[in-house]
């Protein structure tokens, strides 16, 4: 049973704010910016760095109320202490064999984040979600599954 973080989810889903990681395309937080969403990216953040330290953006994302997505498998592995402490909410793209391109990270998002934000304002005690993708267009289908942090 996830435990409770004591934070409160934004109540309006246009309250609720991202931050793009590097392991995905930067170009994803400018087109969801263009349509309403709070996007940003960790290139935007740092000015043009690429390579910003895991830890590093956990603590931007968390003084800045961020929900941090990215692709990085090990993120559990290499920082489930830091993410649990700083209560930021993640979600996890997952790319199969570390591959998707950046009009299909669009697109996943794009399909998913209002189904996202609202499971995030229903379960706040949830904030974790790994996104993975089934078939091929124009078939595809996005699971939406929470992830447990420990």
């Amino acid at each position: 049973m996830p435990q409770s973080s004591g934070k409160t989810p934004p109540q309006r889903l246009d309250e609720f704010k991202f931050l793009l990681d590097s392991s995905l395309d930067r170009f994803v937080a400018d087109a969801l910016k263009l349509v309403g969403y709070d996007f940003t990216s960790v290139y935007n953040v740092w000015e043009g760095k690429d390579k910003v330290l895991d830890p590093e953006i956990i603590s931007w994302a968390q003084a800045n109320d961020r929900c941090w997505v990215h692709a990085d498998d090990s993120y559990k592995r290499d920082h489930a202490r830091q993410i649990l402490t700083s209560q930021i909410r993640t979600i996890l793209v997952y790319r199969k064999a570390g591959i998707m391109r950046g009009a299909d990270q669009l697109r996943v998002l794009a399909w998913t984040l209002q189904e996202i934000m609202e499971k995030f304002r229903r379960h706040p005690a949830r904030r974790h979600y790994i996104l993975r993708v089934h078939g091929s267009l124009p078939n595809t289908r996005v699971a939406i599954d929470p992830v447990e942090m420990y």
